[in-house]
């Protein structure tokens, strides 16, 4: 407890003062450009310039203290080979080839019987018919249907990532346009029936955005190796404004997502995070990302209640209207609640730490993704925040099966939706910052939550 309370009643002095503090204004120096190690400053990536195309040479490493780890998809990008095997396809010959015509001999006029006949051309047997595609699977002449199977993952491959769409857009044997659609299960794997040839597979989820081309042999299946179809590390563009105590970064790091770092802590004083207002405060800068990550601070309140704020809101509101989304833990909860009243109620510092909780996963895809549907989730360093309700448009996720002590409401995890097509919200009370070191649930409900946004 003691490493909250040290500032908390100058937080709260403040909060009765009604003071806010002045935005200092200037521009940030704590931006991460694409090709920077993190933690050195440098320029925001340019608005407009999407995950999409950015070539990872011009990304940033997401280590710190110069750790690079390796990229799993060694070196190259397996969403670009076309392998098509060892033989030409487009040159198979399906049907067999001409056997020719057997010469029976000439008999000699002086020997022979005349009244022996020549037999002619000896019959070669039945002959393949090219049109059946179970006598001669492989190859694309004629056209025919394939299967592609594979899994779903972050970069760091080892993580399947479930749920996600797969499709693609291509001409079916009859020379019409056709969509094929998929989605990957709980585990990350799928298969769909697919025209053969050169294809161009698509994945999406949330944010996150990926392609891969790969040739697909008629009558057979095309199985992706360990890395294809893996999301790389920049599918979407990341920063993450870094709080007191709570590190999403960590997570990231271990899913090899390439992110930007806003040094946003507000420090133990409760004091307004310049950097952090400077930021959300310039649409330009927060719109040059497609997920925002916000780490448990006290700078929360004291940033809300400054002269910014209305800009603050204003853009957030802007930024997930136009498919961003934003994740939140613990003290950094003001943001939303102040952007999006009535979706989360309540919010005071009051829940006890260093506890452990048994608890129920309510939303039914998380549930077949962890396998179970109680998991057990620890509260660190206290006290955390309580939430005591949410609103009749936010989902909860996860809440835990007895009373918080301290708290009115049982709620943990929650995300809503505020605009129609818009990105998401999500908040957690308790903090990611353990989890990659401990494990078990948490990890994995961090780790899903990342590519939810």
């Amino acid at each position: 407890m003691l490493r909250r309370w040290t500032g908390f009643a100058a937080l709260s002095l403040c909060a009765v003062l009604a003071c806010g503090g002045a935005n200092t204004g200037g521009d940030l120096g704590v931006y991460i450009h694409p090709g920077d190690v993190v933690g050195e400053p440098g320029d925001l990536p340019a608005a407009g310039d999407t995950a999409r195309d950015a070539p990872a040479s011009e990304l940033s490493d997401p280590g710190t203290d110069g750790v690079t780890p390796e990229d799993p998809g060694v070196q190259t990008d397996p969403g670009v080979q076309t392998d098509p095997g060892t033989t030409d396809p487009g040159s198979k010959d399906p049907g067999a080839s001409d056997p020719g015509v057997s010469d029976p001999g000439t008999k000699d006029p002086g020997t022979s019987d005349p009244g022996v006949s020549d037999p002619g051309p000896q019959d070669p047997g039945p002959q393949f018919d090219p049109g059946q595609d179970d006598v001669l699977a492989g190859g694309c002449d004629p056209c025919g249907m394939g299967t592609i199977a594979g899994k779903t993952c972050a970069p760091n491959v080892k993580t399947a990532i479930p749920f996600v769409k797969v499709w693609m857009d291509t001409i079916d044997c009859d020379g019409n346009p056709v969509h094929i659609q998929t989605y990957s299960d709980a585990t990350g794997n799928y298969s769909m029936q697919v025209p053969c040839g050169t294809q161009t597979i698509n994945i999406l989820k949330g944010s996150f955005h990926g392609s891969f081309t790969r040739w697909i042999d008629k009558g057979m299946t095309t199985t992706m190796t360990t890395a294809d179809g893996c999301f790389s590390g920049t599918a979407a563009k990341i920063a993450v404004i870094t709080g007191d105590w709570d590190q999403i970064e960590n997570t990231l790091k271990l899913l090899y997502l390439k992110y930007t770092l806003i040094y946003g802590t507000g420090g133990s004083s409760g004091q307004e995070s310049s950097t952090a207002i400077a930021f959300l405060s310039d649409s330009s800068k927060l719109n040059a990302f497609d997920v925002v990550f916000i780490d448990c601070t006290w700078a929360g309140w004291p940033d809300m209640q400054s002269s910014s704020a209305a800009q603050i809101r204003t853009n957030l509101k802007a930024f997930v209207a136009k498919g961003g989304s934003v994740y939140a833990s613990d003290y950094a909860l003001p943001y939303l609640s102040e952007t999006w009243p009535g979706y989360i109620l309540g919010g005071g510092w009051s829940a006890s730490g260093n506890s452990t909780y048994k608890s129920n996963v309510i939303d039914t895809d998380l549930a077949s993704y962890l396998g179970k549907s109680q998991v057990t989730l620890k509260y660190g360093l206290g006290p955390l925040t309580c939430v005591s309700g949410v609103g009749a448009n936010t989902h909860v996720a996860i809440e835990s099966s007895t009373a918080i002590e301290g708290c009115d409401g049982t709620q943990m995890m929650m995300s809503f939706e505020p605009e129609t097509n818009g990105g998401r919200v999500i908040y957690t009370t308790f903090h990611n910052d353990e989890q990659p070191t401990t494990g078990g649930d948490m990890q994995s409900i961090i780790e899903y939550t990342v590519f939810l946004m």
